[in-house]
Parts: structure tokens; C-alpha cells; sequence
């Protein structure tokens, strides 16, 4: 089983979505800051922490 962390966006816009509204987010295992800023982003859209190798997964939910 792969271990990971779920990262939730609530939008009103349809998915895939632009990340342009925070600059980075950090890394729930080691606190590093993970640069996000223009990033295109669908449902389970991820990125790896560039310093332990954590993955986060994005999750996008409609509002």
C-alpha cells in the first residue's frame, strides 16, 4: 500500500484547474515548502516532496 496525503481544492471552476492563487504548499512529512504556483491540476493530480519523496494528492471538490 502507498502512502500518501490527500490535499483537497473546493472550486467553483471546472476541473482541470489553474493553481494560481497560493504559492506553494508544505510537506506534511518533513515541512518543506512544494512550489505550486501556475500549476494545472485535475483530480488526483500529485506531486512528490523533492526532499523525503512524499506524494500528495490533489483532490478537487465542486461547491
Amino acid at each position: 500500500m502507498e502512502n500518501y496525503s490527500i490535499s483537497e481544492i473546493k472550486t467553483v471552476l471546472k476541473p482541470p484547474i489553474i493553481i494560481n492563487f497560493i504559492d506553494e504548499i508544505n510537506c506534511p512529512i518533513c515541512d518543506i515548502e512544494i512550489y505550486l504556483k501556475d500549476k494545472l491540476i485535475d483530480n488526483d493530480s500529485f506531486v512528490y516532496c523533492k526532499d523525503c519523496n512524499h506524494k500528495i494528492v490533489f483532490r478537487i471538490i465542486k461547491i
